[in-house]
């Protein structure tokens, strides 16, 4: 007996195994994405339009004139992506991100979607991958030479434990750990230490200034010596006692002296112009000129935002935004319709419903509220809390 011949939509092949696709990359299976070739994620705005129609044809339009705007939908699917962030574990998802260290700088500014910093993991302490004289350490040497090294010998899990054990004791003692603080509101990073900084050679500063105190404005920095740069050089201010100026810089521009550079404001400036004493202690430097690059590479484990379009294409959070989008626009057209109890017409006019359907917004809206509490959208339910 012969299989039927499958259309690829149905992800079956001719001896009925499932098809799947890999993420682009070149393969056996396929060499298109699954993302873009299924729309297992879907473009924002789609689903947007598509909650904005559910809304729509459920407070009776086309049968009856519902007297929203587009703006009032938008502001009710953005209340209820607000509202289940603040409420839902599952708008928020662990991941690691790079943090590059500056030398000499102890305060970082992450992104808008980081909510939590957990742990900041360095290269640690005693670690195979290093081979220099600095970095040997016998322990660990002799750890790479009977796991890794020695073809077909096997050390034991107890020698394991130990050199992990070890590792550990020593970044707690030798700084691979590393303390921080973290503002979730203005999302600042602080560290407890500075990372040493050597081998650069810093520029005298003839005056720092900028055209404004918002984010883009250009920065003018005036050296008293000329150097060698060009424009997409990297250049780093440091140790400036104004807020907003340390940080790291694109080169935007050079004029033909090397003295006077321009660069874009990476944040919100305290002031526009640096001077006297702040222009004293503030050091400029660029890798690109000593061909150092004292900077230090680390991990962060962070949880973060999911984004919009990865939360409504949730199938187990779609029909929640629906409902709490319907339940917040029904609020809103009931406090228009409240204005007025009924409209003149003839045989008495007509009876408007606006304060039921402020009742039935609150009751549907503490409804849905309860609802993530029994985790109805998908989220991962408390652990057991002692104490």
């Amino acid at each position: 007996m012969t299989t039927a011949n499958v259309t690829i939509q149905s992800n079956l092949q001719n001896d009925l195994s499932i098809r799947t696709l890999n993420l682009g990359g070149p393969g056996p299976i396929s060499t298109a994405s699954a993302i873009a070739a299924n729309d297992q994620i879907q473009t924002l705005n789609q689903l947007r339009n598509d909650i904005i129609d559910y809304v729509k044809l459920r407070l009776g339009d086309q049968l009856v004139d519902v007297e929203l705007d587009k703006e009032h939908y938008d502001l009710a699917i953005k209340q209820a992506l607000a509202k289940y962030r603040q409420r839902a574990p599952n708008s928020t998802e662990e991941s690691y991100a790079f943090l590059d260290l500056l030398p000499e700088v102890q305060e970082y500014i992450l992104p808008n979607y980081i909510q939590e910093v957990r742990v900041i993991y360095r290269r640690g302490i005693g670690s195979v991958s290093e081979t220099t004289a600095s970095q040997f350490e016998p322990f660990a040497s002799g750890y790479l030479n009977t796991y890794m090294l020695v073809a077909g010998r096997v050390g034991g899990l107890t020698n394991y434990e130990f050199f992990v054990s070890y590792q550990k004791l020593a970044m707690r003692m030798f700084g691979g750990f590393m303390n921080f603080t973290w503002n979730r509101v203005t999302k600042k990073l602080t560290l407890v230490r500075k990372i040493p900084e050597y081998g650069h050679t810093f520029f005298t500063l003839g005056g720092v200034s900028a055209t404004s105190t918002a984010p883009g404005a250009v920065i003018t920095i005036t050296l008293n010596q000329p150097v060698t740069m060009s424009p997409g050089d990297s250049l780093y201010i440091q140790n400036c006692p104004v807020d907003g100026y340390n940080s790291q810089y694109i080169l935007q521009t050079i004029d033909g002296t090397g003295k006077i550079l321009t660069v874009l404001a990476n944040q919100s400036l305290a002031a526009s112009t640096v001077s006297g004493f702040n222009l004293s202690s503030t050091q400029i430097w660029s890798p690109t000129v000593d061909g150092v690059d004292n900077t230090e590479s680390v991990l962060l484990q962070v949880y973060n935002y999911k984004p919009d379009s990865v939360i409504i294409s949730d199938p187990q959070v779609y029909p929640w935004i629906q409902e709490y989008a319907l339940a917040f626009c029904k609020g809103i057209l009931g406090q228009a319709r409240s204005k007025f109890a009924t409209l003149n017409g003839p045989q008495g006019g007509t009876q408007l419903n606006g304060t039921a359907l402020i009742q039935e917004s609150q009751v549907e809206m503490e409804k849905l509220e309860n609802d993530l509490r029994t985790y109805v959208d998908g989220s991962t339910p408390l652990s057991f809390v002692i104490g």
